[in-house]
């Protein structure tokens, strides 16, 4: 999905919004740092991809929603910018975890 022409949100807003997107996944972006499975050139990048995405207040209350049933989903918000991104880096620790 192309993110469409808006004001950018706060970089600092948007960096909780992709670390809680990770971890509804079951993905911890700084473990895929530590392990160099993203740079923090990368990591810019997804804050930056989510700052220019089209749907941030439906992933504020679809992030909230997984938080308050404690659910593990296997996908992000239909919509989410950095899906692709997020479901590579999952793929990547559970087949390192697998090794």
């Amino acid at each position: 999905m192309t993110a469409g022409m808006h004001p950018l949100g706060k970089p600092q807003d948007h960096l909780q919004l992709l670390t809680r997107m990770g971890r509804a996944l079951g993905l911890e972006l700084s473990e895929a740092y530590a392990r160099n499975l993203i740079s923090s050139e990368d990591w810019a990048e997804m804050v930056q991809t989510c700052r220019a995405c089209d749907v941030v207040e439906p992933c504020r209350g679809w992030l909230a929603m997984v938080e308050r049933e404690e659910t593990q989903e296997d996908a992000t918000i239909e919509g989410c910018c950095n899906a692709a991104r997020l479901l590579r880096l999952l793929q990547q620790q559970n087949e390192e975890a697998e090794q």
